[in-house]
């Protein structure tokens, strides 16, 4: 296995940052990982603010941005509607070619997901039909707090229906709020599936810096990503 998608449940789930915390947490392991956001909306290519530049910067990325986002459209929309917009097709064959590159140029690529499941990409096709296409399996991210149940075991059981292998899930907490249910939500999504649960990433700002979020992810993902790293063989730096 060369590379994983990170999926959500939903938008604003906390996809970008879960991806960059995982990237900059195999690298300072020894791993040698890339990132990947195929398509992102919301924002112009290369724009700082964007998804694509924080990959870059959190995970310490030396890959150009041009290989490590394919597609940028500037409306805050679905990709698929803010292509049509602007009078584009989202190609699955030259993201599936800089993927291959990055592939060639790592031992490990995160290909970050936009949105939901069921978002839409091109006519006809939504980012299930992009992970099918990269044939990988996917590490599934839901919002910690209240509604993450009923979205997160949807999300599970549609990626089963279509027979895409799943290495786990992982619930992030994507503001300081409190929120009474993220007491309960894991038991209760652990109780209706047997996936490997990664573990619940407390909130952590985009605006924090790579050493903090190494920190944070360490607490809080540390003995999952440990055993990963064991599973696959991946030889990890002392």
């Amino acid at each position: 296995m060369s590379g994983i998608f990170i999926a959500g449940t939903d938008t604003n789930v906390g996809k970008t940052v879960v991806t960059a915390a995982l990237a900059a947490y195999f690298r300072s392991r020894g791993i040698d990982a890339g990132v990947m956001k195929p398509v992102e909306s919301g924002c112009l290519s290369g724009a700082e603010g964007s998804d694509s530049v924080y990959l870059k910067r959190i995970s310490q990325s030396p890959d150009d941005l041009d290989l490590i986002n394919t597609y940028a459209f500037e409306k805050a929309v679905a990709p698929g509607v803010a292509a049509k917009l602007e009078g584009v097709e989202v190609n699955f064959d030259r993201i599936a070619e800089s993927y291959r590159r990055l592939e060639l140029m790592h031992s490990l690529v995160l290909v970050e997901g936009a949105g939901g499941l069921l978002v839409p990409l091109a006519p006809g096709k939504d980012v299930v039909d992009l992970i099918e296409f990269l044939d990988l399996p996917v590490l599934l991210v839901g919002r910690a707090g209240l509604g993450t149940v009923n979205q997160t075991l949807l999300s599970l059981h549609y990626l089963a229906s279509r027979g895409i292998k799943v290495l786990g899930w992982i619930l992030s907490k994507t503001s300081r709020e409190a929120d009474v249910s993220c007491e309960y939500n894991v038991a209760s999504i652990r109780e209706r599936t047997d996936l490997p649960f990664w573990g619940r990433l407390d909130f952590i700002s985009r605006l924090k810096d790579r050493e903090t979020i190494l920190e944070k992810v360490q607490q809080d993902l540390g003995l999952s990503l440990e055993r990963f790293l064991k599973e696959r063989g991946l030889k990890v730096a002392l």
